[in-house]
């Protein structure tokens, strides 16, 4: 979605908020598509299976259990509008074990890699084998509001016209709100899940069956880094939450 498309949304369905109030909250976003393909490329951008890494790779563990690889993105094709990286494949890794006994809300949770496009990559296998399918994505470049007053401070716009502005663009994006960047996008949380405004949200997730993923009980997983950190292309500390 582009800002003119969104444009169009509000002021054709939207009459009690005006669209400057609403431009103002406006940040950058990759929406995350599925594809129909079932064929993968190294370091293309993917859902699950193997993770594509260089050959100096240490697989990452928690309380000595591997952590499980759950995404990467190919960068490369992205136009710069956004504080990622310009290259290289941004992957993606929580400590997820088949007994879910790691809470996402703890310290270490998530870990995200960032290689560069001079890195020659090739498949990684988990360490204890464990095997999972995966679904080819491809990344869009859009735009993103704030869909929960949570999200918002100093904000013209009244709790009521929030879940209007909500309805309208979700029902209009038919979307599962897998995205990098732009707002968290939760559904039983009731507070801003970002540690605090120094921090940014970096991707959004939903629960998907087929990958066997179930963050808090179907809900989102969501992963935060820090402006400033994020700016310099340093993945090095990532926070977390679901709901």
């Amino acid at each position: 979605m582009t800002t003119k498309d969104l444009e169009q949304i509000v002021k054709k369905s939207i009459t009690t908020i005006s669209w400057d109030a609403i431009k103002l909250l406006i940040q950058p976003s990759i929406e995350i598509e599925k594809t129909d393909s079932n064929v993968h490329k190294t370091g293309d951008s993917k859902l699950g299976g193997l993770p594509d890494v260089p050959l100096n790779f240490v697989w990452p563990s928690h309380h000595h259990h591997p952590y499980r690889f759950i995404a990467q993105f190919n960068l490369t094709k992205l136009a710069t509008h956004t504080d990622l990286p310009s290259n290289g494949l941004l992957s993606v890794f929580v400590a997820d074990t088949p007994e879910k006994e790691y809470f996402w809300g703890d310290d270490g949770y998530a870990k995200v890699f960032w290689f560069d496009n001079s890195k020659k990559l090739s498949p990684c296998q988990h360490p204890q084998g464990f095997q999972q399918p995966f679904i080819s994505i491809k990344l869009v470049p859009s735009v993103a509001l704030p869909l929960r007053e949570d999200l918002i401070r100093n904000s013209l716009l009244s709790p009521e016209q929030m879940e209007e502005l909500q309805f309208e663009i979700l029902e209009r994006q038919c979307k599962e709100m897998n995205h990098l960047l732009g707002y968290p996008f939760f559904s039983t949380l009731a507070y801003d899940p970002r540690p605090d405004e120094t921090w940014v949200s970096l991707l959004n997730l939903a629960s998907i069956q087929e990958l066997d993923w179930c963050w808090h009980d179907g809900d989102f997983l969501m992963l935060f880094i820090e402006k400033e950190k994020l700016a310099k292309g340093d993945f090095s500390n990532i926070q977390s939450d679901a709901g």
